[in-house]
């Protein structure tokens, strides 16, 4: 890669439809940086990017990248320097991967010429960084979500730009695909990319980016470490929300709650049982969403549930919360540390079931598959729902944890409710209403 680029700007100024979208905006964005730009609707996120990419003219003040305009550089010219990755991009039906990314060598192949061994190096090492190179002959209208987002990363990484700007990559997709992106563009700035990402999930923004800017109506609200940016009192001034933040001791990195949802450490268990529940306790192991009708059905047959190791902030986490149930939390974005692991295995070790459910399984929750092992060493059944294989983002881990499980007892069944029929065979609830 060429040496980094660093972005200055100075005293922007933007109007659309005689409206300033952004106005008197100053700030310097270090060469080999991750720099998230966040902010509420409206805040003037996306202009910010296309302004810095000179698909925007400024209406006072300058934006000036590794020294040049923008807006006043030859298309061709800024196409090598600087790539851009919509908030919506599409690829035609039927393109494969290998091709999409191809498509990035363009502005280094003229017209009339075919690649050459340097774009053939260049798509083949864009496909690697991504995680694609298995995908490269598929079509990208088959793939997932998450999968288009990395392959429209690695088109714009084929064009061997020194600046990639992103408008919410990791809008509509699931918190594992979400950490498969921002890990992507956490490596290229390490490699070297200036990189700027307008993001909507602060904790997400908190939990990868070097730096942040926070927008409030067309103006920098606060710049830098995203400890000094994502402040309580800041963020109520840019979103109106009361937050609670505290640091992820693993990290070291802020995250935030709504007020209100619990400010326990990582790892401590609480909430009170729904209603009187005299049945046995299950433990559930979820994530992503997977969990919450599970956890909903059995809090209303009276089971005695507790659920973990999730995030806070994720959909089960707040279901769980909802209900009133015992959970052991982590910080968002984070791996599964000891104290939650402790505290989740002292929980599946003394359940009368432990229950999987199909949660995407990558680095930061495979400890959760530890701690259903360590139940099933304990003599408590363990039910999983429909195994790990189509969501192991370990490059295998998962697979081996959950064949390690069968092997030792554990029983496979097909969707929820048949996890919950299986329950109920196992050990029946008992209610008092």
């Amino acid at each position: 890669m060429e040496s980094s680029v660093r972005i200055e700007v100075d005293g922007l100024t933007c109007c659309l439809n005689g409206i300033a979208a952004l106005q008197d905006i100053s700030l310097v964005i270090p060469a080999a940086t991750l720099l998230g730009v966040v902010g509420p609707n409206g805040a003037g996120k996306t202009t910010l990017l296309r302004a810095i990419a000179g698909a925007v003219h400024p209406d006072g003040g300058v934006v000036l990248v590794d020294g040049s305009d923008p807006h006043m550089m030859p298309a061709p010219a800024l196409a090598r320097v600087m790539a851009i990755l919509p908030q919506r991009p599409v690829a035609p039906p039927g393109v494969t991967v290998r091709e999409a990314v191809a498509w990035g060598r363009g502005p280094h192949i003229g017209r009339l010429s075919r690649a050459g061994e340097a774009d053939l190096r260049a798509i083949h090492e864009a496909l690697a960084h991504t995680g694609t190179l298995p995908l490269a002959d598929r079509a990208v209208d088959a793939l997932s979500g998450g999968e288009r987002h990395r392959v429209l990363i690695a088109r714009a990484l084929a064009q061997a730009p020194r600046v990639l700007l992103l408008d919410e990559p990791t809008v509509h997709l699931d918190i594992g695909h979400q950490v498969e992106i921002m890990e992507v563009l956490r490596a290229q700035a390490a490699r070297g990319l200036t990189v700027v990402a307008a993001l909507h999930d602060l904790n997400l923004a908190a939990a990868y980016c070097d730096r942040l800017v926070l927008l409030s109506t067309g103006r920098v609200l606060a710049c830098g470490a995203p400890a000094d940016v994502l402040r309580s009192d800041l963020i109520r001034d840019a979103y109106g929300a009361e937050v609670t933040v505290r640091i992820n001791s693993a990290t070291g990195r802020p995250f935030m709650t709504v007020s209100g949802a619990s400010a326990g450490p990582p790892g401590a268990a609480s909430g009170t049982t729904v209603g009187r529940a005299l049945g046995p306790r299950i433990h559930v192991i979820c994530g992503g969403g997977t969990g919450s009708p599970l956890l909903t059905w059995c809090a209303e047959a009276g089971y005695r549930v507790s659920a973990g190791v999730v995030h806070i902030m994720d959909t089960d986490h707040e279901t769980a919360r909802m209900l009133g149930l015992d959970v052991i939390e982590e910080a968002p974005f984070s791996p599964v540390g000891p104290e939650a692991a402790e505290a989740a295995t002292a929980a599946a070790r003394s359940a009368a079931v432990v229950i999987i459910t199909p949660m995407p399984v990558g680095p930061g929750n495979l400890r959760n598959l530890e701690v259903a092992e360590m139940a099933l060493a304990a003599g408590v059944p363990v039910i999983m729902v429909d195994g790990v294989a189509e969501r192991d983002f370990t490059g295998g881990l998962a697979v081996g944890a959950a064949a390690r499980l069968v092997a030792q007892g554990a029983r496979i069944v097909p969707g929820l409710i048949a996890a919950f029929d299986a329950l109920n065979h196992i050990a029946p609830a008992v209610v008092m209403r």
